[in-house]
């Protein structure tokens, strides 16, 4: 079996049941050429790469608090797991996740094998824990450096 070329993260709906997916990501192939445009459709907008992990990027809108996308608090805990602290900020709307750039391209790679399975588990986890706590979820975006979030980054820091 193969890995998937990238990830797509969509943020979760703020208000979760039972009967909410508990899908994590959902993988996709990664184009070879057009990325910033494959990009551009995957995360509604123009994208900017944004690096918490020496292996991975994570491709955002760059104007996604202006345009109100929804707050996506499974990839900000992923960012804060990786970076082993609180994130001052929210990370809003659908992210992709690819390797990283090519040297002295503008072209991403494909994520690893390894790399790939360790993120899905990681945002399987925040995944879990957020639909767990589904209270939390309204609450989040306007205070994320709240000491009660570092649960969901440490959940999620030990499946990685």
């Amino acid at each position: 079996m193969t890995a998937p070329a990238s990830l797509l993260v969509n943020p979760l709906p703020f208000w979760c049941d039972a009967s909410m997916p508990r899908v994590a990501c959902t993988p996709l192939d990664l184009p070879t050429e057009g990325q910033f445009g494959w990009f551009a459709e995957q995360v509604g907008g123009r994208s900017e790469a944004a690096t918490y992990h020496l292996h991975a990027v994570m491709h955002v809108n760059m104007n996604s608090i202006a345009r109100r996308m929804q707050p996506n608090p499974v990839l900000w805990t992923l960012a804060c797991a990786w970076l082993g602290r609180t994130l001052p900020y929210t990370l809003d709307g659908p992210a992709v996740i690819t390797g990283p750039a090519y040297d002295d391209s503008d072209l991403y790679q494909p994520l690893t094998q390894q790399m790939a399975a360790q993120t899905q588990k990681a945002l399987q986890a925040a995944t879990a824990w957020w639909l767990e706590h589904n209270y939390e979820l309204p609450v989040w975006p306007s205070c994320p450096t709240d000491p009660a979030y570092t649960e969901a980054i440490a959940h999620t820091r030990a499946a990685l």
